[in-house]
């Protein structure tokens, strides 16, 4: 199998057919195997019967149905474990991006030897200005944290090779953070401007997430993925024990200061804030160094009871 599509749909039963034949028509042009893979996210409304009348007719097509509403992270990581194609599409069914674009995208990926490229959604529809401003702040995070400048991070529009959605593990709204997670595991990730359209339908909206949420989201991915992958820059005890040796020398400096008042100038310190703060800070320097330990310890289990290896692979000859 060549290529597989990922659509996860979620109550869009006025677009999954007109999806259908645009994607259909779109990678029946690619003179590549393939198949699409529907995701039906627990909708309320026709979208599974629809889905199912499609697969019927084409043996292109392959459904999953969740037994409930389980969000988008959890709709994509499906279509990934089921996926067999070398290269994998994934895009949104409410036709905010035309299908016909995906060619762009992979032709992209194929030239350029990149392992992902997404698309950054040009003159993008909706969305208040305050909302703008906040993708424009957590972008410039985003490229902080990550040696990468993203134009488009959240799109839904994505051309992939297999073996970077076969590593993936999306939690949350992780699947907004899908390309920084791909470039912490090392992939070669490029970007190409696509037309984005109005919503066909008042009634549909578009999914919206909290800057907050995605931000945690950041963090979490950063200290996970550098943890647990080459060349682990940052693992719970070097973390942990950085915080833990500032607190304690900034605690031990003022306990270094206040004994200094005491034994040559005859001042009184048993009442100051300053005593109490400094074994505060000597505790807790203590603590973060047993929280990088155990962190550590639990790291370290979850490499053997995985089997996960300590390192990455991109190429193999005569194996």
């Amino acid at each position: 199998m060549d290529i597989s599509t990922v659509v996860r749909v979620h109550n869009n039963e006025k677009t999954i057919e007109e999806l259908y034949e645009r994607l259909s028509k779109t990678l029946g042009k690619f003179g590549r195997s393939y198949e699409t893979i529907f995701i039906n996210d627990g909708s309320t409304d026709k979208s599974w019967s629809i889905i199912s009348k499609i697969q019927r007719k084409d043996p292109h097509v392959k459904a999953i149905n969740f037994t409930r509403h389980h969000g988008e992270s959890a709709g994509l990581q499906a279509g990934f474990e089921h996926s067999k194609g070398e290269y994998i599409f994934t895009l949104s069914p409410t036709l905010e991006n035309a299908p016909e674009e995906l060619k762009k995208l992979f032709n992209k990926l194929l030239k350029g030897k990149h392992d992902m490229v997404v698309g950054n959604r040009v003159g993008r529809h909706g969305g208040r200005p305050l909302t703008k401003i906040a993708s424009k702040f957590a972008h410039k995070v985003i490229s902080l944290v990550i040696p990468h400048t993203y134009n488009d991070v959240t799109s839904p529009f994505r051309v992939m090779r297999s073996e970077i959605s076969k590593n993936l593990k999306l939690y949350g709204d992780s699947h907004l953070l899908l390309p920084v997670l791909a470039s912490m595991y090392g992939a070669n990730f490029a970007e190409v401007k696509i037309k984005h359209y109005p919503l066909k339908y008042i009634e549909m909206k578009a999914v919206k997430t909290s800057l907050i949420k995605v931000l945690f989201d950041l963090v979490l991915l950063k200290f996970f993925i550098s943890s647990t992958t080459p060349p682990f820059n940052a693992t719970p005890i070097r973390f942990m024990g950085i915080l833990g040796v500032t607190s304690t020398f900034v605690g031990l400096s003022i306990g270094v200061y206040l004994s200094v008042l005491k034994m040559f100038y005859g001042q009184d310190i048993g009442g100051r804030p300053m005593l109490l703060l400094a074994f505060l800070l000597m505790i807790i320097g203590v603590l973060f160094v047993l929280m990088g330990l155990l962190g550590e310890i639990i790291i370290r289990t979850y490499f053997e009871s995985a089997k996960k290896s300590i390192y990455t692979i991109r190429d193999k000859l005569d194996f």
